[in-house]
């Protein structure tokens, strides 16, 4: 088959190059190649399917956000000043190739095809880390939904999951450090939390729970959890999903004093 016969996009939520940074409207336009599509100003972007024989197949690749991470200076017991980094964990990566056409499991000419795609978590750099819990912000998630012709219905395609923000506790001398888990893209999956963790992730497209000092991640469907602030949590990249609603995507957690989650489907949880 010609590579005129094949449409890719490749959707990451990383900085690269070659980047189309269209909005949400106009859609973004047929050229019988690759094109990456980087998350922008937290808008969805749309791309209509072409009615076009030269145009067979729709490549898709996409990317889940990374959390962030934390960096941080610490006198060590010889009395030198260390840095160190904890990682954060990186989001999904997934691909799958779609025929264009009228079949079963086919995306049909003239349908939308809408990408939320995920922004990074807020990280955090401490010089002398004091003594106390500190989180770094979840990435936000990545999505690919369709929209038939003029229909109002929408239905889920594709999801990358984000990773998660690093985490570090120090109470005196003892410094404990978690970096991020990475995020997934099974189909019923549970949100990721770390062996250590403190609250649970979220299943099923809901979102994730709380304690005092953070806020959950926002799933699919379903608000994060939060226990202080008013947006201490992500929100869903979907709310009104049982209203019959357009998924535009979810903003993270926000909270005084803490790291932002990142906006996506949905919104990685504040740290």
């Amino acid at each position: 088959m010609s590579k005129k016969g094949i449409l890719k996009l490749y959707l990451f939520s990383l900085t690269l190059l070659a980047a189309l940074t269209a909005r949400a409207q106009p859609f973004l336009t047929f050229t019988g190649g690759i094109q990456q599509v980087l998350p922008d100003e937290e808008k969805y972007h749309d791309f209509l399917v072409p009615e076009s024989d030269s145009a067979r197949q729709l490549i898709l690749e996409l990317k889940g956000a990374d959390g962030g991470w934390i960096e941080y200076t610490y006198i060590d017991r010889f009395n030198e000043q260390r840095t160190q980094r904890v990682n954060a964990g990186e989001g999904a990566t997934i691909s799958t190739t779609y025929r264009i056409g009228t079949g079963i499991g086919e995306i049909p000419p003239g349908a939308t095809i809408r990408m939320v795609i995920g922004k990074r978590g807020q990280w955090a750099k401490y010089d002398l880390l004091p003594d106390g819990k500190f989180g770094a912000g979840g990435g936000g998630g990545t999505a690919i939904l369709m929209s038939r012709g003029q229909s109002s219905a929408w239905q889920i395609l594709m999801v990358a999951g984000a990773g998660a923000g690093a985490g570090v506790q120090k109470m005196g001398d003892q410094i404990k450090y978690y970096p991020g888990q990475a995020g997934n893209s099974d189909e019923y999956s549970y949100g990721n939390s770390h062996p250590d963790k403190i609250a649970e992730g979220g299943t099923s497209g809901g979102g994730g729970k709380s304690v005092e000092t953070s806020g959950g991640g926002g799933g699919a469907y379903g608000n994060g959890e939060h226990q202080l602030g008013e947006l201490h949590y992500g929100n869903a990249g979907w709310k009104d999903r049982n209203l019959s609603g357009e998924p535009l995507g979810g903003i993270g957690g926000t909270q005084a004093g803490c790291r932002n989650g990142g906006w996506g489907f949905g919104g990685g949880g504040s740290g």
